[in-house]
């Protein structure tokens, strides 16, 4: 009954799915982020299946790029992406680190939130654009999906890896001392598995391409965190795991127009 809380907590606290209401106990805490990366393989599924609808019913490339950019937000309620606004709304600022600090907190978007995040989206819109107009895209969904794992794996490791850039707060509940090697060892497990996944469902070109992108992705947002803030939060990990995302989707579109030429 604890790991279906944990999965509960977790899936109520960043997604829209509709789980019940459970109580927010010590030990159901302590493995919330367990069960993190799981969402995005939930979230990759569905992503899959609105992906292949859309390719059936004959949608034209820039409509199914609104749809593949619009569905992940309304997957999380937007949870992550703001993250990613507080967090570069935050290293705007040029401050020192408690003022950065300080900003994440901020229920206000800066300029430099409103830049970013709209470049951004628009980012991630071509790059779908550049995916449904390639003549690969059926073979290329399955590992640019897996993206979503991948991030959510990297984004609950640093989280365990890295230390709290505040000592307290949400995350900081969800990691507790005792768990944070096993945290760690799962998380390596998720990753490992979806590194797996990403070379097996297509070629391994492709899903070289995407996990060095991943990757890349996660080494620039955790250093950000360290240098910047001291280490992680629920913002900043919301920042890597967007930036791993829109990652993802980069390199299956570089992927694409190769294959085009």
């Amino acid at each position: 009954m604890k790991y279906l809380h944990a999965f509960c907590i977790a899936a109520a606290m960043y997604s829209r799915l509709p789980v019940p209401n459970v109580r927010w106990d010590e030990e159901s805490k302590a493995m919330v982020l367990f069960f993190f990366p799981l969402l995005g393989v939930i979230e990759g599924g569905l992503l899959y299946g609105i992906a292949r609808f859309l390719l059936f019913g004959r949608v034209s490339a820039p409509l199914a790029a609104f749809v593949m950019t619009a569905a992940p937000l309304l997957f999380t309620g937007g949870i992550h992406f703001d993250g990613f606004l507080d967090t570069v709304d935050a290293l705007g600022s040029w401050k020192g680190k408690a003022e950065k600090l300080a900003i994440l907190k901020d229920v206000h978007a800066g300029s430099a939130a409103v830049l970013q995040g709209g470049l951004l989206l628009l980012s991630v819109f071509a790059s779908w654009e550049t995916v449904f107009s390639g003549g690969a895209t059926v073979r290329i969904l399955p590992q640019v999906l897996c993206g979503f794992l991948l991030s959510r794996a990297l984004s609950a490791l640093s989280i365990f890896v890295l230390p709290n850039a505040r000592g307290a707060g949400t995350v900081y509940d969800f990691t507790a001392e005792k768990q944070r090697q096993r945290g760690r060892g799962i998380s390596l497990l998720y990753l490992l598995l979806g590194s797996v996944w990403l070379m097996l469902t297509g070629t391994r070109l492709t899903g070289f391409v995407i996990l060095a992108a991943v990757l890349a992705a996660a080494l620039y947002s955790a250093c950000r965190a360290r240098f910047s803030f001291g280490g992680m939060t629920g913002d900043l990990a919301g920042f890597l795991l967007t930036n791993c995302e829109a990652a993802a989707v980069f390199a299956a579109a570089c992927i694409s127009c190769l294959n085009s030429l």
